[in-house]
Parts: C-alpha cells; sequence; structure tokens
C-alpha cells in the first residue's frame, strides 16, 4: 500500500454512539477513546475516557492528521485485477471497553474516497492487554470472527460488539477543507456467555 505524504492537522468532529443489541441507545457506557496513531496509541492512559449520555454517544472535537493513501477499493478479486488505485484520506479510531470481564481495545480504520464515498478497507483489529499493561496482545481473526482464550480457559468471543456505521466527511466540499466528521456506531452484543474450555482427548481442559 503506498502512502502519500501526510498533511496538516484538521478539526475533526467525531461522534461515537452505543447502542444496547435491541438499537436501543445505551446509556451511561464506560469507553476510552483514542484518535489516530501515535506511537503510544496502545497506551492503557491513551486517549480520553468518556461515558455515553441519553443518545447513547460522546462527541468530541480534537485535531487529527488524516492520512493521505492510494489504495484498490474494488470489493471483489475479479475487480481487483482490474483496479486501479484511488485517493483516499484516512483515519483509525481505537476504542476500549468491556466485553467477557475485561478491556479490549478494538482499532478501526476509515477511508474517505476521493469520489466522496466513506468505507473501512481494512478489518477492525482487536488487543487484549500485554503482562506490561499495554494494549499489545494481537487476538487472531479467524473466519470473520475474533477469538481469545481468558485466563479461566474459557474461550470468548469479541470484541462485544459490531460497528453497523462508519463514516468519514468533509464539512464542506472544498478540496482544502480543514474540517471533518468521523461518524461510528457500534452495536453492543448479548451479555457474554463463556463457552466450555477445550478438552483433550483423556477429557482433561486444556
Amino acid at each position: 500500500m503506498n502512502q502519500i505524504p501526510i498533511t496538516r492537522p484538521v478539526s475533526l468532529d467525531v461522534q461515537i454512539t452505543v447502542l444496547h443489541p435491541d438499537k436501543s441507545f445505551a446509556v451511561g457506557v464506560p469507553l476510552r477513546v483514542i484518535l489516530g496513531t501515535a506511537s503510544d496509541w496502545q497506551s492503557p492512559s491513551a486517549g480520553e475516557e468518556m461515558v455515553t449520555g441519553g443518545d447513547g454517544t460522546v462527541q468530541r472535537t480534537v485535531p487529527v492528521v488524516l492520512a493521505s493513501k492510494r489504495r484498490e477499493v474494488a470489493s471483489h478479486f475479479f475487480a481487483r485485477l482490474m483496479a486501479s488505485r484511488e485517493s483516499t484520506r484516512q483515519v483509525q479510531v481505537a476504542v476500549v471497553m468491556e466485553y467477557a470481564g475485561r478491556l479490549w481495545l478494538s482499532a478501526i480504520t476509515v477511508d474517505r474516497r476521493a469520489s466522496g464515498a466513506s468505507l473501512r478497507l481494512d478489518p477492525m483489529r482487536v488487543y487484549g492487554r500485554a503482562s506490561d499493561g499495554r494494549f499489545t496482545d494481537d487476538v487472531p481473526l479467524h473466519d470473520g470472527s475474533w477469538h481469545k482464550r481468558l485466563p479461566s480457559g474459557k474461550m470468548a468471543s469479541l470484541p462485544g460488539f459490531v460497528v453497523t456505521q462508519a463514516t468519514l466527511d468533509p464539512e464542506s466540499p472544498a478540496a482544502d477543507n480543514a474540517a471533518w466528521r468521523l461518524r461510528v456506531t457500534l452495536q453492543q452484543w448479548e451479555p457474554h456467555v463463556l463457552s466450555a474450555p477445550i478438552t483433550s482427548a483423556a477429557g482433561t481442559a486444556r
């Protein structure tokens, strides 16, 4: 993936909405929001701690550098064979939320095509806390879902929510627009139910 030199910071209006499994507003949900990919973005103290309000949202306006990239945006194999690279503006938002009794950091990258569409070209990444406290314990993605073995030996499906909306838009059509909007909606899963530990042929838990 070729990267064009990044540009100056812009003013980014960030709004994250959290919904219950039934799509009602999730009020009073604590979360930590980290914008961008500065060297400390996986630190347990990175970003800002917030709590969702009566409409299930948290909102802040912050200065952020939007990366400029050229990316293939075709959606399937045969289209990719013919696709030319297209300019996009890109930002990463990471959210730390509790699920299955532990905190997890989920990193979501949103691109804005020069043609005007927002899209997610990269899969979300999910991290647990490593022994040094940083969120660098990569949770593997298999067949479209993330799973992690907890200290109890049980398996947890993660991250505890699905992203139902992610858009990055300029406030106006101006080429040098210095004001942008990021809108992300997360719909929570049902409360976690631990799956049984994997057992060996002898019937002992591993």
